[in-house]
């Protein structure tokens, strides 16, 4: 069967730049592709030369883009995506669904049948897996495969080719008549060495990928804590690969793509500790260098760690922080403590290792003397980077069941609102309540001033400094990132605009 998995235009929409490639799509295509079938990636994102800003201070007006360009089915991109699935002609369409961008979900299924109308469409992804009866009510989608679908994806094709034993597709949601029935969830795989790599050259239109952007790669699936603001689909376990497994799609990556640079996307790379180690050692015995970055935990880092991540090639850490209050930082349930920010933060920047530290604000019962806690805190912790969200609640959430029971969120929301709300403001029932403690109008204010702190910060020429000297092997090893970096700086720092005026 020739297979076409979709990934929705999102971030070109609202102008702002894609990194990477949809690493879930590559190894649904890998396990297809061990299968028999036929299978390509379409990544709208990258379905022209990726362009766009990592400018965030305007994040929330750019995805008034967005929501425009959902609606005009005459806009360029949804005029290409139509003719590149035409082009293709696949047996079955696959998209994947992300919360943040499901109205993007809801068209690309919409305009896929418009044009290939017997052709079965099939939503997978982390929303399907928190609301499968909500992708269900989409009416162009037959199909929905919940959790990981390494294995279901492939037991799936097989009943469609056979035309017969859909009820025995595990993670299966699918119509039965006017019925919706819900398969028994099929168990993760245990083995991860066992399943197929990642399937990169099913990618299509790779040339608009720098080989930074095909370093991603996974190490690890599951991750052992309970944050308040995540969905738990891992039962708290996390499952590993060898080290042999690793290097053998480093190897691979490199010798197709160049690639020397790789983003290690675990959940918490450092849970445990002897894993790293030894993956460490195999990185040093690599036939040529690479640099890699990773996340993890402020209470899961050491010197020893630290010391053999960095002689590994290392060259940067993602962590995340949350808030400067003590208070907020216990709703979020991290079990982590202000104390144990401030050493890692101490330790990794004695080392000189560029780390980024992750906070947000707009938590249900945040006050605004917390927020103020979390900017004073950013300059006592300084981070090379630093990223600054408002919260945005997920399904199947601690976080979220508390926003529907204090009474400021909408647990079900009709298809078209996902139309025509900001993806910032999806499952709030008013988008200018989203806070128990603070107006809308003031909070708008303090999320401004929040937000141009955090940009001043990352703009401060002595971080871009740091932050460029951290990246230098980075850039021995592939002089192409040195271009693509000045490039961002220039417009992170708002030159651009000068550049093109002079």
């Amino acid at each position: 069967m020739k297979i076409l998995l979709i990934d929705p235009p999102f971030k070109s929409f609202a102008g702002i730049f894609s990194l990477y490639f949809p690493l879930g799509l590559t190894y649904v295509a890998g396990a297809a592709k061990k299968a028999g079938h036929q299978c390509k990636i379409l990544d709208m994102d990258a379905a022209e030369p990726k362009e766009g800003s990592l400018n965030f201070t305007r994040e929330y007006e750019s995805y008034s883009s967005y929501v425009s360009a959902l609606n005009d089915p005459e806009h360029p991109t949804w005029k290409l995506l139509r003719q590149l699935v035409l082009e293709q002609n696949p047996d079955i369409i696959g998209i994947t669904a992300l919360t943040t961008k499901f109205g993007s979900v809801i068209q690309t299924a919409r305009f896929c049948r418009q044009v290939l109308p017997n052709v079965p469409i099939l939503v997978g992804g982390a929303h399907a897996s928190t609301m499968p009866d909500l992708c269900m009510q989409i009416p162009e989608v037959d199909f929905v495969l919940r959790g990981e679908s390494d294995e279901s994806f492939a037991q799936l094709l097989e009943a469609v080719e056979k035309r017969r034993g859909l009820n025995q597709v595990g993670s299966l949601s699918w119509r039965d008549g006017e019925k919706i029935v819900h398969n028994p969830d099929l168990a993760f795989a245990e083995n991860l060495d066992e399943l197929p790599l990642p399937d990169r050259s099913a990618l299509l239109n790779p040339e608009n990928y720098s080989s930074e952007d095909m370093g991603v790669i996974l190490t690890s699936r599951g991750c052992p804590f309970r944050c308040s603001y995540c969905f738990h689909m891992w039962d708290q376990k996390v499952r590993y690969r060898s080290p042999a497994s690793v290097i053998e799609e480093i190897l691979e990556v490199h010798r197709t793509y160049g690639t020397t640079q790789f983003s290690i996307k675990d959940d918490s790379f450092t849970v445990k500790k002897k894993h790293v180690l030894e993956l460490c050692e195999a990185f040093k015995k690599l036939p040529f260098k690479i640099t890699f970055n990773c996340t993890t935990r402020v209470d899961l880092l050491d010197e020893e760690l630290l010391m053999t991540m960095r002689n590994a090639g290392c060259a940067q850490i993602s962590l995340g922080i949350e808030s400067g209050s003590a208070r907020v930082l216990k709703d979020t349930d991290k079990n982590i403590t202000l104390e144990q920010v401030v050493k890692a933060a101490e330790m990794l920047n004695r080392h000189r290792l560029f780390w980024t530290g992750y906070f947000m604000i707009g938590l249900p019962r945040e006050t605004e003397e917390d927020i103020r806690k979390t900017l004073q805190f950013l300059k006592k912790v300084r981070p090379f980077y630093a990223g600054l969200g408002v919260y945005n609640p997920f399904p199947r959430t601690k976080l979220f069941r508390q926003g529907v029971e204090l009474g400021l969120l909408d647990p079900n929301p009709p298809i078209s609102h996902f139309l025509k709300t900001n993806p910032k403001d999806l499952f709030f029932k008013d988008p200018q309540k989203r806070l128990l403690n603070i107006d809308h109008e003031r909070f708008s204010q303090i999320a401004r001033e929040a937000t141009m702190a955090f940009h001043r910060h990352n703009t401060n020429l002595f971080n871009m400094a740091r932050r460029g000297f951290a990246r230098r092997k980075a850039y021995m090893y592939d002089p192409s990132l040195l271009k693509r970096d000045l490039a961002r700086a220039i417009d992170f720092l708002g030159l651009n605009r000068l550049l093109k005026i002079g």
